[in-house]
């Protein structure tokens, strides 16, 4: 019976990529239909490389705090962890998410590493989703400060009214979580009692999964860890906006510090839109949009998008992926495994 069901689910496994490749050529399709080829070619042919220095300088300072800021999430509850041993499961969750459908990264960092990072499969989740919610408070914040200096008329005011949504959702999940979590775990054990469970031996599972997930939401109620990974949080995405306003210097494009932080926020953003791996198209094209609202011509603008797509993808990717090629043997296979590797959490976390 197993073998129909395979057959079945292999092609539905493939519309979201397929959908993400649809999107991605949407959207290259309009920066195509936008921007003259020419003017572009020209644009690239005024590149000054050696702005591209500092940007990738700029580059490590941020990934750097990125993975100091995961690692206080993980330390509060894993206090022999070290921060060099998170450098490389983040640094190589990035290049597979570059690379492969699925937010593989993702699973390869939960489920890879966790000898490693002295944690449970889903307490390093609750940290990805806790990494997540402090980074869209901060670019939703960021943006709507670059948005103050935007004629109305240079900017799709869809983005922004689906910017102002996104703000709202994000602050009832922060305050829902702030309210919350310690009722959560009260929650967590009720599920884990009912007994369709109980029947089944998998209430002690539930409990070990579920407390291992929402023990880490307890981070934002201390004031002290709650105001570090906000400022962390603020110092990660300046730089980043640092990186993208030395690329726009690289051709000749005065952005100045605000466009290059609306720029940032706006293409970041976008990268919830389902596409392929990279955010290729959509990234380009919000960036794109951004920088022509601060009045640089569409063909250095779309420059400007593509050299910095590549800035923020081409090094992690290589290093990432040159880690795995030396050193992680079998790791990808234990993400792709992550089912199998879930089941077993309980026994391997004890």
């Amino acid at each position: 019976m197993s073998e129909p069901r395979s057959r079945t689910a292999r092609p539905g496994r493939w519309i979201k990529p397929l959908l993400g490749l649809l999107v991605t050529a949407a959207f290259i399709g309009l920066i195509a239909h936008q921007v003259d080829l020419s003017a572009l070619a020209n644009a690239f042919a005024s590149l000054a490389l050696p702005w591209l220095l500092p940007a990738l300088a700029l580059l490590a300072a941020d990934y750097a705090l990125r993975i100091l800021r995961w690692w206080w999430m993980l330390r509060v509850l894993a206090p022999g962890l070290s921060p060099t041993a998170c450098a490389w499961p983040y640094l190589t969750s990035i290049a597979v998410n570059n690379l492969l459908p699925f937010r593989a990264g993702d699973a390869l960092r939960a489920f890879g590493f966790r000898r490693q990072l002295q944690s449970p499969a889903m307490r390093v989740l609750g940290t990805l989703v806790l990494e997540r919610l402090l980074d869209m408070t901060t670019l939703l914040g960021l943006f709507f400060l670059g948005l103050l200096a935007v004629p109305t008329d240079l900017f799709p005011p869809a983005i922004t009214v689906s910017a102002a949504w996104l703000t709202g959702t994000t602050a009832l999940l922060l305050a829902a979580l702030l309210l919350f979590a310690p009722k959560l775990l009260g929650l967590v054990h009720w599920v884990a009692q009912r007994p369709a469970l109980t029947e089944r031996g998998l209430s002690e599972r539930i409990a070990h999964w579920g407390q291992s997930f929402v023990e880490t939401f307890a981070i934002l109620r201390r004031p002290v860890d709650a105001l570090a990974l906000l400022g962390l949080s603020l110092a990660i995405w300046l730089l980043e906006a640092a990186v993208f306003g030395m690329v726009a210097l690289a051709f000749g494009a005065p952005a100045g510090p605000l466009g290059a932080l609306f720029a940032m926020a706006t293409g970041t953003l976008s990268t919830l839109i389902p596409s392929s791996p990279g955010y290729v198209g959509t990234f380009d094209y919000f960036t794109l949009t951004a920088f022509v609202a601060y009045r640089i011509p569409e063909a250095t603008a779309a420059a400007v998008a593509f050299s910095v797509h590549a800035v923020l993808w081409l090094p992690l990717t290589l290093l990432g992926v040159g880690y795995l090629m030396v050193r992680g043997r079998g790791l990808l296979a234990g993400a792709s495994a992550a089912k199998t590797a879930a089941q077993s959490e309980p026994e391997i976390a004890a």
